[in-house]
């Protein structure tokens, strides 16, 4: 089984004011991942690292690998933010693919924090396979994609609090975003 995210961010930004400001450290993924991120694994088989080949472009993607072996691999970054209206813009590819019981999921993951950075709620852009439990709830708002191509994917997370109804965006002071990955059973 085979299960990766390369992924590259091309911005992150705070649009409240009516100015665009990048709040990712290293969103491009031009410096060594060291510069703005932080990784966080369980399990072997796992790859994390930066290339200028999983794009036709020249410039640098992020990639996160996970195969065989139950686990997840993350390439993550929290950041303060001023306020929930924020846009979010990110090109990813994802794929994920099991065999029989297992499952996989490769995705974005956009966790929202609070001030001691206690998890709110998630949004999942992703790729799943069958049997993958992620799902729906007030507190996380699953957004499945289609194919293993590359896409632009992007909101607002004013707007995109509005699909968790448990998530009180009041007490959201930070925000965690993941390239991630998790199997189970492979």
């Amino acid at each position: 089984m085979k299960f990766f995210i390369p992924l590259i961010i091309f911005s992150f930004l705070f649009s409240a004011q009516l100015m665009s400001v990048e709040i990712i450290t290293n969103g491009d993924f031009e410096e060594p991942l060291s510069t703005g991120w932080q990784e966080a694994t369980s399990g072997s088989n796992i790859t994390i690292n930066r290339a200028t080949y999983y794009d036709p472009d020249p410039d640098y993607e992020a990639y996160v690998g996970k195969s065989t072996g139950s686990g997840y691999a993350r390439l993550y970054q929290i950041v303060d933010i001023p306020a929930t209206d924020l846009n979010f813009f990110v090109n990813a590819k994802l794929y994920a693919h099991a065999t029989s019981s297992a499952w996989a999921g490769a995705a974005v993951v956009i966790s929202y924090l609070d001030e001691h950075s206690s998890l709110l709620g998630e949004t999942y852009i992703c790729y799943i396979s069958t049997y993958c439990p992620w799902t729906n709830s007030p507190t996380s708002h699953i957004i499945e994609v289609s194919d293993s191509l590359w896409h632009d994917y992007g909101f607002n997370i004013e707007n995109e609090l509005t699909n968790l109804s448990g998530v009180n965006p009041s007490d959201i002071k930070k925000i965690r975003v993941s390239l991630f990955n998790q199997i189970y059973h492979c």
